[in-house]
């Protein structure tokens, strides 16, 4: 095997683990951040920490969503309601709108919309 042969093996497994590790980095930030008032607002914040920091959002969206439990024959039955609230805030111009998803008090996920809210 000659020291070219191996020189081009090494560059492929090299280009080869980049690709990987860019591929792998790609869910990092799946969850999304938000700054408001030059404070960074993630995943896991609770609603009265984004309210002292954002404000009221322009906009609140409350749902009720049914849960049920696994039962020990294998079946689910009714548990009752829980409660999920998004809240959008408009950033203002230039910037896109964030939908704050809160699940049991605390920031679930963060999403960002392709377009200013009141925009038809």
């Amino acid at each position: 095997m000659s020291a070219r042969s191996i020189y081009i093996g090494m560059y492929k497994i090299t280009v080869v683990a980049a690709l990987l590790l860019l591929l792998s980095t790609g869910d990092a930030d799946a969850y999304g951040t938000l700054r408001c008032k030059g404070r960074i607002i993630d995943v896991g914040t609770s609603v009265a920490k984004v309210t002292a920091l954002c404000g009221e959002p322009a906009r609140r969206i409350v749902t009720q969503v049914p849960v049920r439990t696994a039962t020990l024959n294998g079946f689910t039955r009714f548990a009752g309601f829980a409660t999920s609230e998004q809240w959008i805030y408009d950033r203002g111009w230039g910037k896109f709108p964030a939908v704050l998803h809160f699940d049991h008090g605390k920031i679930q996920r963060i999403d960002y919309l392709p377009r200013r809210s009141g925009d038809k």
